[in-house]
């Protein structure tokens, strides 16, 4: 009987593997929809927090400056007014792109159990002035004409918000590296799959887009404050509304330093801290099940894959896992190259199928530890439901 349940699930293993290969290849296969508003005269207004402490913040900034778009654009800078870094990197930028439209907006520390984005972005959107409002971060690059093959979805019945996928370019260092395999070799296999088979219940937060008007009747993010996963609050307030996510086939770059092993634990703990404390409580079963079933059951396998074929050895045993870790190595290959602008170098492909080994235990590993993470040098405590509490701010040392 147990071998019987093995042999199943590893066929539904090398079957989903197969089935969200093929979903990514439909997902880009689908018609960008024909603009409804002459770009050249709708204002795009991109809110963008900004905290100093990453050495690629510059390099960010300013491939977002330079990318090229039909769009009227406005960029709202949203500043601390501590953070005396990132007060003359804008100010030099501002200058250097006199014939953008920048707008620098200084602000002091949120209170208490405030979230310092979600305080940013109330006071960005006070200012904004365009008609379509892009909360972007500062990690975060657009590609040219990235807001041309997403926003065109704003103009259709019931969307309230679109947004895109995400990949990285670190790979300064080890660390960086394996952040970066990571979010490359599972971003469009995770998010294209699950949205075509349900409503998406979240977004990626580093990039969506709505339109003013929408975001208004919402009452834009006021009452958000109080919850750390910002994205997700965006995006339940946008359902609850009756309106739909729609995920979009633009794909923007990413670059973080993560410095250290201890970084890079903190990092991966909090990806999976945020759901787990915030997301999961507020899912309804089937929407809990699909991702059991498609992210958490294939992120886990490998792990148990390795074990089994270590345990019971055997020929049929030893050539399903080879044929299981090959086929997610060549379809990882072929999405980089294809989708991600080959953002993966090549000598760091190898190291896909050890990473298939690592997340498991991290994911383990994070779903049994305490809710206190690191977050932008602010040391939280993630409380139930998603509110938090601040241990110790980043100004504080």
């Amino acid at each position: 009987m147990i071998k019987r349940a093995w042999i199943v699930l590893c066929g539904l293993m090398l079957g989903q593997r197969c089935w969200k290969w093929w979903q990514v290849w439909r997902f880009f296969d689908k018609p960008i929809p024909a603009m409804q508003h002459e770009p050249a005269t709708t204002l795009v207004s991109l809110l963008q927090p900004i905290l100093s402490g990453d050495p690629h913040l510059a390099t960010c900034l300013r491939a977002n400056l330079n990318a090229p778009s039909s769009y009227k654009r406005e960029w709202l800078w949203l500043i601390d007014d501590d953070d005396q870094v990132a007060q003359h990197l804008c100010y030099e930028l501002q200058a250097e792109y006199a014939d953008q439209t920048i707008r620098i907006i200084s602000l002091p520390a949120p209170a208490e159990r405030v979230n310092p984005k979600t305080f940013k972005l109330i006071t960005g959107l006070q200012q904004a002035q365009g008609q379509i409002i892009c909360v972007l971060d500062d990690d975060t690059s657009l590609p040219a004409y990235g807001l041309e093959q997403c926003l065109p979805w704003l103009d259709q019945a019931d969307i309230g918000l679109a947004f895109g996928l995400p990949y990285y370019r670190s790979f300064d260092n080890a660390w960086s590296s394996l952040v970066a395999l990571f979010v490359n070799s599972n971003s469009l296999l995770t998010y294209v799959p699950y949205s075509q088979v349900s409503e998406p219940f979240t977004i990626n937060g580093m990039f969506y887009a709505m339109r003013r008007e929408v975001l208004e009747q919402l009452h834009g993010f006021a009452g958000l404050e109080h919850i750390l996963a910002d994205d997700f609050a965006v995006a339940q307030r946008v359902k609850q509304a009756g309106l739909r996510l729609q995920q979009t086939s633009m794909r923007h770059a990413i670059r973080t330093t993560v410095t250290n092993a201890q970084r890079y634990r903190s990092l991966i703990q909090r990806w999976f801290i945020f759901p787990r404390e915030s997301l999961l409580r507020h899912l309804n079963l089937r929407e809990r099940s699909l991702m059991f079933c498609l992210a958490i059951v294939p992120t886990l396998f490998p792990l148990v894959l390795t074990i089994v074929t270590v345990l019971r050895p055997s020929q049929r045993q030893r050539w399903f896992a080879a044929s299981y870790t090959l086929l997610g190595l060549i379809s990882f290959i072929q999405i980089d190259q294809h989708y991600l602008e080959q953002a993966t170098p090549r000598r760091y492909w190898l190291l896909v199928p050890c990473l298939e080994l690592l997340i498991p235990v991290q994911l383990i590993q994070a779903l049994l530890a305490p809710q206190r993470i690191v977050w932008r040098g602010h040391v939280m405590d993630v409380e139930k439901g998603g509110a938090f509490r601040f241990v110790k701010r980043r100004d504080e040392g």
